[in-house]
């Protein structure tokens, strides 16, 4: 790995500890306090509107100021985000928080990934971040299980400044550490009047995102509830298989996407998502929702980092903050949006419906797929000509 990748590595390892701890938390403090079904989606789903402002804004600045200043920022909105909500109960407060939450994840992720970016090379970028996204995935395998093992002790605000304080570490560790590591020199200007121009060449693999969001996030945000509903056993054990499954799905297949038959690899990674999402749709049993935790995120382990490669390989101007900026844009609309779009099936069709509507609309971006890969094909041939 290149020099100053570790230290990133573990800037997001700490990092997502702290996000990860809202996880089984929020969702249940939302429903205890009495809020309805449509307030729930609607506040969790406040990720949509911070990437819309936040994502081609953090991109642009990371590259123009270079990404620690960003990342720091990302901790500090984080921590106080989560520690506000454990002040409130007002539905506009906690969605402001929710707000701040998702402006420090926005941040955050658009400039660490940015940086592992540009520290790789271009033959080894896909596996570079796929291994760089083990560290966010030990920390979801490891903390929603050990908050929803303590949480009665803990309490529900107990989870809330604990994530704010770990937010806090993060951005004192990434003061520190980042400024050992081998950042470019940033060289980009902010073109202000098209900073929310989507590039030609990146509205169909910024599409797939979109349609990747709404499925994630109704795997992410919804499944707290349909394990107490259905009665279906720890939804901090279900987050545990996820983790552990996505990182032994990365190191498995990282280096596959650094193959140039990537969007094949990347369909069958839609095709095994709507089927975990399907699968979430009709379980029943605790076996069934590990099963179909593990099968959504050995699509996911795919699917994320040739994603972001995808992007960074079509943007123009080699601009690495921008094109990560945009991919996330897409995927975090998707699942602020999505989780919008499906509160009505929540409220009529309850948890079955919602998967089910968003494993349709992952399966729709397998012609997305299919259209970039033929779009590649062509212009591969165009330029052997």
């Amino acid at each position: 790995m290149p020099k100053g990748f570790w230290s990133v590595w573990a800037t997001a390892l700490l990092y997502f500890a702290a996000f990860y701890t809202l996880l089984v938390p929020l969702p249940l403090y939302l429903g205890q306090i009495g809020l309805p079904d449509w307030e729930i989606g609607a506040i969790l789903g406040a990720f949509g509107v911070a990437a819309l402002i936040g994502r081609p804004l953090a991109g642009a600045l990371a590259d123009r100021w270079g990404c620690r200043p960003i990342v720091m920022f990302g901790a500090g909105a984080l921590a106080v985000g989560a520690a506000g909500t454990a002040l409130t109960i007002q539905p506009a407060l906690l969605f402001g928080c929710r707000l701040l939450q998702a402006a420090g994840y926005t941040a955050f992720t658009t400039a660490a990934t940015a940086l592992i970016a540009n520290l790789a090379t271009s033959q080894r970028r896909g596996s570079a971040l796929a291994f760089y996204g083990i560290s966010i995935n030990l920390a979801m395998a490891l903390v929603p299980v050990a908050i929803d093992a303590v949480l009665k002790s803990l309490t529900l605000a107990g989870a809330f400044w604990l994530s704010g304080i770990l937010a806090l570490a993060t951005g004192v560790y990434a003061w520190a550490a980042l400024s050992r590591s081998v950042e470019p020199r940033p060289t980009q200007a902010i073109e202000w009047r098209n900073l929310w121009r989507i590039p030609p060449e990146l509205r169909v693999p910024m599409t797939i995102a979109v349609f990747f969001g709404v499925g994630y996030g109704a795997f992410l945000q919804f499944l707290p509830l349909l394990a107490e509903r259905r009665h279906l056993g720890s939804p901090g054990l279900a987050y545990g298989v996820y983790g552990v499954s996505i990182v032994l799905t990365r190191i498995l297949t990282g280096r596959l996407i650094d193959r140039p038959r990537r969007d094949s690899i990347m369909l069958l990674a839609v095709f095994g998502l709507t089927l975990g999402l399907v699968w979430l749709a009709a379980a029943r049993s605790t076996a069934e929702m590990l099963a179909a935790a593990a099968l959504t995120a050995a699509a996911a382990g795919i699917l994320h980092p040739a994603l972001i490669a995808r992007h960074v390989e079509l943007a123009p101007g080699g601009q690495t903050g921008r094109a990560t900026g945009i991919f996330y844009l897409g995927f975090d609309f998707g699942i602020g949006a999505g989780a919008w779009a499906l509160a009505p099936a929540l409220q009529w069709l309850d948890l079955g419906g919602l998967y089910g509507m968003a494993a349709v609309t992952v399966l729709a971006s397998a012609l997305l797929v299919s259209r970039m890969h033929q779009s590649s094909n062509f212009t591969e041939k165009s330029t052997t000509r």
